[in-house]
């Protein structure tokens, strides 16, 4: 499934790409565009809507991700690269932040002693908490999955 989701995002990406000025679309490398052709999705039909703007555009999560590296490796200036490197670190530290008070060891033992105390039925169950991955997290993963194919 995540493969498909993916392919998908790269024919997004590729379908972006043709609407890029010539003078941004030169500054990604050929190799990453050759990469993106070979391994975008073949069934998977998207069209660009030209009369609304992209960030309102039905993308997927993985294309915004993709699209937030191309724009910031290749596209930006360097007052923007470190502006956006500010805010993908803020959020990455506000994500930390929420993390370790939601996962403190310390409240952990508080609810536990509370948890003791109530009874509890055998009907109920316990719902296990997935694994959120963070958005910097997941922009490195599909970096590194780029270049190792």
């Amino acid at each position: 499934m995540e493969n498909i989701e993916y392919s998908n995002s790269l024919y997004q990406i590729n379908e972006i790409i043709k609407y890029i000025t010539p003078n941004l679309k030169a500054r990604i490398p050929k190799k990453f565009i050759i990469y993106i052709e070979n391994n975008k999705s073949e069934n998977y039909d998207w069209k660009i809507d030209e009369t609304i703007p992209l960030y309102e555009q039905d993308l997927l999560p993985t294309t915004k991700e993709i699209l937030t590296v191309l724009y910031k490796d290749y596209m930006c200036d360097d007052v923007e690269r470190a502006e956006i490197e500010k805010i993908l670190n803020d959020n990455e530290i506000k994500y930390q932040e929420e993390l370790k008070e939601k996962y403190n060891p310390n409240n952990m033992f508080n609810n536990k002693a509370k948890e003791v105390t109530d009874t509890v039925t055998e009907d109920e169950t316990k719902e296990v908490v997935a694994y959120k991955e963070s958005f910097f997290r997941k922009i490195i993963n599909k970096i590194k999955l780029i270049f190792h194919k």
